[in-house]
């Protein structure tokens, strides 16, 4: 199961793209982006399998991110 970090930069822009792909049928989860990542930023982890769809859902709804991060498994 491969998972994709959305960085969407501040927690509460995390939280707000959680709660529009959840609606969507997207399960999500905020989380820090990794450490050397710049800064203190979050964003939602999701299923590789769910990315397309998800960044379809955030670009509906407006929800900007800065990138896509592969997560250490």
């Amino acid at each position: 199961m491969e998972l994709r970090i959305i960085v969407t930069g501040s927690q509460t822009s995390a939280i707000k793209a959680k709660r529009h792909l959840e609606k969507g049928g997207i399960i999500a989860q905020v989380v820090r982006a990794p450490k050397y990542a710049e800064g203190c930023r979050f964003g939602i982890e999701i299923l590789l399998s769910d990315l397309p769809h998800a960044i379809a859902l955030l670009g509906e709804a407006r929800i900007e991110y800065t990138e896509i991060l592969k997560t250490k498994t």
